[in-house]
């Protein structure tokens, strides 16, 4: 798999600034403030550059890996398009600190430290502001609901803060998110897969060990861990047009009565967790560029639509648009399909 790249030095028939904000926004990122002196100033004073670069890969799972290199700039507000999943955010290089903090978040009227090893996160519904003073490197990882949703259905919600990764499981995911980090281009879609399962794996202990960040008692955390897991197979089968709930309770080791229970306990139904999930990747691929080359068509049925009209009703009734309509609102792509 080929990762997606966006180099601010080839796009110069715009303001740069103006061309980073939408790369951003296209990236799923909240609104990006620039730093450094203006275009004009820059002009002024050539050697004032604005820089900035981007890399990224989406694994299996929908989860989003980018890293984000460039000039000083503010990153705030939320991602408004999904209110239902997590982010995490790393230093891959910090710099000269003599004169401050490479890096701080806040949110709620909170503010932290980001420095070297240090893991920001926090829901994607919550406002927060990330603020790099000087040029940097990093790793920001998105996961949907799929990946954590039911992990985290503790009594305290996950809130914005930072992970201390001195110690534990999580200086092991600091290591393996700074790794991760500095090998994207290399990653193959069988490795990715890999990728996905460790990364929502070590980022689920280490919110479920810290009551602070949402941590439940005993029976709870095994029941969401069940319920993690049988959402995880359900997503690796969601191209199979004729899953249904007895091959995936059988392939779970559980009973479908059984199954049945643990979606009673989310209020929803198998049924309707399906459609869902399969709605959410098509609405995904649409507004990805990674999916740019895929018909409507295509997109519906690689997720197990076998009805492209009952796929189309099903889109518009989740989401008040048609595929159509939110393709070509998400990624400017007008052309019949």
């Amino acid at each position: 798999m080929q990762p997606w790249t966006f180099e601010l030095a080839d796009h110069t028939d715009q303001p740069a600034a103006t061309v980073w904000r939408k790369t951003l926004a296209r990236l799923s990122l909240p609104e990006a403030t620039l730093l450094v002196p203006t275009d004009a100033e820059r002009r002024a004073d050539p050697r004032q550059r604005i820089t900035g670069r981007v890399t990224q890969v989406i694994t299996p799972l929908g989860i989003e890996i980018t890293r984000l290199t460039g000039s000083p700039q503010r990153i705030a507000g939320r991602y408004s398009a999904q209110t239902d999943g997590v982010w995490l955010a790393i230093l891959l290089s910090e710099g000269d600190t003599s004169d401050g903090p490479s890096a701080t978040l806040a949110s709620n009227g909170k503010s932290w430290t980001l420095g070297a090893g240090a893991i920001g996160c926090g829901p994607l519904a919550a406002d927060a502001v990330l603020t790099l003073p000087r040029s940097f490197s990093m790793l920001y990882v998105r996961l949907p609901r799929l990946s954590l949703h039911f992990r985290l259905l503790a009594p305290t919600p996950l809130r914005v803060g930072v992970l201390d990764s001195t110690l534990g499981i999580r200086r092991v995911l600091a290591g393996f998110l700074q790794s991760l980090g500095q090998s994207l281009e290399a990653m193959d879609t069988r490795q990715l897969r890999a990728i996905e399962l460790a990364l929502s794996e070590l980022l689920i202990g280490c919110v479920l060990s810290d009551p602070a960040y949402g941590g439940g008692d005993p029976p709870l955390n095994r029941r969401i861990a069940a319920m993690h897991s049988l959402c995880q197979l359900i997503e690796s089968e969601l191209t199979d047009p004729d899953l249904t709930m007895t091959a995936i309770a059988r392939k779970h080791g559980i009973s479908p009565r059984g199954l049945q229970k643990l979606f009673a306990s989310t209020g929803q139904n198998f049924s309707q967790y399906l459609r869902q999930r399969r709605l959410a990747r098509c609405h995904d691929d649409l507004a990805s560029p990674l999916s740019a080359h895929l018909s409507i068509s295509e997109i519906c049925f690689r997720w197990g639509f076998n009805d492209a009209a009952h796929f189309s009703r099903s889109f518009r009734q989740a989401y008040d648009l048609t595929p159509r309509e939110w393709r070509r609102q998400a990624t400017g792509i007008v052309r019949d399909e």
